[in-house]
């Protein structure tokens, strides 16, 4: 039984929109991922406000239910999870390194694992943990195929032998080697087998280097759904445990997923307009009879992408109404039909949530776009207060700001 949402940001009064968060869902979701894998290890990727979901409550959510270890992009991020008292092992993949880094000296001191993909990024590292008088836990990045971080093939002896050196000094500790299939969400794509014979490869190497890392980590959702032979010491799970479709051809539903997010705003104004008449900028809808108009006080400042005018993606009054006319940057309007049928000034309009309840998903609202849900619910701005429901869940006593 679920307790009334608590409410941990912006009044709504101030702010017409809500971001609920089901913490239940998340917890929900962990467990039948962890279901699905043979991996004995579980990261739950809260980066980006955990996509948009609330960094401290879903990390909190996602340990309860199993998961056991968190990835961040930032350092930002993970140490905001340390100064709201988790203390579960962190991966953060993503800052600059330079030598009077003092983001990288807190996260040394924060016992913050930390990913290295060349032997410049390693030696910053090691030499703050050197004037620390402690070792840096570190996971080398391997690049097969994305050409984003980590070395590649031809580099990773240099990177693997410079580690083994670092070890030796006692000023890195070498606990993971892992890499990102470029083909992560086309699980069945041959480049991905390809990759992680590569990356079989670059363990090997690593081994006879020297090192013995105690995690080797690939998969994230989609092979977590679809390649099972992936998942090696850990698995990285970030859109499934929010409920999202992480690849075009897997359903969440038919793995026991479900939605997290919904928003949702009131109607602040309903309107009768002729025919003929033009609805918001540069006309570009104009009414072929008379109709009512209702006014939603959300726009693209608040996520709302443009590339849903048309759409008929709004639940309202227990239908869903078309988004009409050009998205402004704080409203957007929705066409009531020749009858209002109902809805009055306060009624609650649900952009998009649980498919179930008849709500638009966010997958669907990013597939009119031309996108995916995950676009759309990162998309979804701070501003907006997030309210959590969950039964067991406590407030956060550290507030913890949003990190992009």
């Amino acid at each position: 039984m679920r307790r009334n949402a608590q409410q941990t940001s912006t009044p709504s009064a101030v702010l017409s929109g809500r971001v609920s968060v089901d913490l239940a869902a998340i917890s929900d979701n962990v467990r039948a991922l962890r279901k699905l894998t043979p991996a004995p290890h579980f990261m739950a990727v809260v980066k980006g406000n955990a996509y948009g979901h609330g960094l401290v409550e879903v990390a909190q959510a996602a340990l309860s239910a199993g998961a056991d270890w968190l990835g961040t992009a930032q350092l930002t991020e993970a140490l905001a999870l340390r100064r709201a008292g988790i203390t579960a092992p962190v991966l953060s993949w993503l800052y600059l390194a330079t030598a009077s880094s003092e983001i990288i000296r807190e996260a040394v001191e924060n016992d913050v694992d930390m990913s290295l993909g060349s032997p410049a990024q390693l030696d910053v590292v090691a030499g703050i943990a050197r004037t620390l008088g402690r070792p840096a836990a570190v996971h080398l990045e391997l690049d097969s195929g994305l050409s984003r971080g980590g070395a590649r093939a031809e580099d990773w002896v240099g990177l693997v032998a410079a580690a083994r050196n670092a070890e030796l000094e006692g000023t890195l500790t070498v606990r993971g080697i892992w890499t990102h299939l470029a083909w992560a969400d086309v699980p069945a794509h041959p480049g991905n087998a390809a990759a992680v014979d590569a990356f079989g490869e670059a363990v090997r190497q690593a081994r006879e280097g020297g090192l013995e890392p105690e995690l080797r980590h690939v998969s994230s959702s989609a092979n977590i759904l679809d390649r099972p032979e992936f998942a090696f010491d850990m698995v990285r799970a970030g859109l499934a445990i929010y409920g999202l479709a992480p690849a075009d051809h897997l359903d969440p539903a038919d793995f026991g997923l479900r939605p997290a997010l919904t928003v949702t705003a009131p109607v602040v104004l309903v309107k009768k307009v002729p025919a003929g008449t033009g609805v918001s900028y540069e006309h570009q809808a104009i009414t072929h009879e008379a109709r009512y108009l209702g006014l939603i006080p959300l726009g693209y400042a608040d996520g709302i992408p443009k590339g849903i005018s048309g759409r008929s993606i709004v639940q309202l009054g227990g239908r869903r109404v078309p988004v009409i006319g050009k998205v402004c940057m704080d409203q957007f309007m929705v066409d009531l039909g020749l009858e209002a049928c109902g809805v009055s000034v306060g009624d609650t309009a649900v952009l998009f949530g649980d498919p179930d309840t008849g709500a638009a998903s966010a997958d669907e609202w990013g597939s009119a776009i031309g996108s995916h849900g995950d676009e759309i619910i990162n998309r979804i701005a701070p501003r907006l207060p997030r309210a959590y429901e969950c039964p067991d869940y406590q407030d956060p006593e550290v507030s913890v700001p949003h990190v992009a």
